[in-house]
């Protein structure tokens, strides 16, 4: 057998009262239902009429997920599958409003014009990907709202408490983490590649409490330590992936990196104020709407005696508070 596919049942805990219970009683035998029986799974028609197939790159879920480096794989993965299923099955048409998908139309078993229903069984359910039909059917499977991504999507609360099924496919799972360790591991060698100052504009500019007295090896750990977290906990860039903020600001030009760190220190510093409308303020005059405005207005060649008088002040500001 070559490539397969893996849906698996999930093994839930009962406490004592709830082992007196049917489903307590089959966990105990370490089955989740009578032998031989098992659950019919027909692919998911969204609100808007279209078919969760696992082949359609603009498909509402896809677009739902935050993560841009997962996002980007699996619009990769399923446009590349869906040539592949076209390809192997020749006129079928497998796009997500086609009629292939509705099964009330299907004649019989036999019928490969439209989808056939799966029975998903207790224990582990496997799909060979030598067969097309099988491949397809992993295709819609995975993508099912009734079906976890993950046993540890399962866990993390992602899926509701009556998921009884998981997408038990290492290999993609595997294949994001290899590629965030990799982006992670460029960004590592980018940071390294900076001078003394430019790591502590960048990480400055990441929200760590980075000054000009900074130890380089206290800026790198930081960094280092933030570039290896999933997403900013708090913060303006909260909920956003560190690597992919990082290299916004690696590759900045460094004239424009310079006056957005300028910015930053300035607000620190409390040259200017933040109002909890964004404004930007020096005393009672507001100066900008928020920080790009500001930062705009200081990159344009017109305003560098501004951008000149601004870095005096905070000069003056650092000096008073030594």
């Amino acid at each position: 057998m070559g490539k397969i596919g893996k849906i698996s049942t999930l093994k839930k805990e009962y406490n004592n009262s709830q082992l007196q219970t049917m489903q307590g009683g089959l966990a105990m035998k370490g089955l989740t239902r009578i032998p031989g029986t098992g659950v019919f799974k027909y692919p998911y028609k969204e609100l808007d009429g279209q078919y969760r197939t696992g082949l359609d790159p603009q498909a509402a879920y896809i677009r739902r997920i935050q993560d841009t480096l997962e996002r980007e794989l699996e619009v990769e993965r399923v446009t590349n599958l869906r040539k592949k299923l076209e390809a192997a099955l020749g006129d079928i048409d497998l796009g997500p409003r086609s009629n292939f998908w509705n099964y009330g139309l299907s004649t019989s078993t036999d019928d490969v014009l439209h989808v056939q229903p799966v029975k998903l069984m207790d224990g582990d359910n496997y799909f060979d990907f030598t067969n097309t039909l099988q491949e397809l059917a992993f295709s819609w499977l995975r993508v099912h709202p009734t079906i976890a991504s993950s046993y540890q999507a399962w866990e993390r609360g992602e899926y509701p408490a009556d998921v009884q099924f998981y997408v038990a496919d290492d290999e993609i799972e595997n294949a994001v983490v290899f590629k965030k360790k990799q982006l992670i591991n460029k960004a590592i060698v980018k940071f390294d590649s900076m001078t003394p100052e430019k790591k502590k504009k960048v990480a400055r500019l990441l929200g760590l409490p980075i000054t000009e007295d900074t130890k380089e090896e206290v800026v790198y750990n930081q960094v280092d330590n933030m570039l290896k977290q999933t997403e900013f906990k708090n913060g303006k860039y909260q909920g956003l992936n560190p690597v992919e903020i990082f290299n916004r600001f690696a590759d900045m030009k460094e004239n424009l990196l310079h006056i957005k760190d300028l910015v930053k220190q300035a607000l620190t510093h409390s040259v200017y104020r933040t109002k909890p409308n964004g404004k930007i303020y020096e005393g009672e005059y507001e100066i900008a709407s928020d920080e790009d405005d500001l930062v705009k207005f200081l990159a344009n060649e017109d305003n560098q005696d501004q951008l000149l008088t601004l870095e005096g002040k905070l000069k003056t500001k650092k000096l008073a508070s030594v």
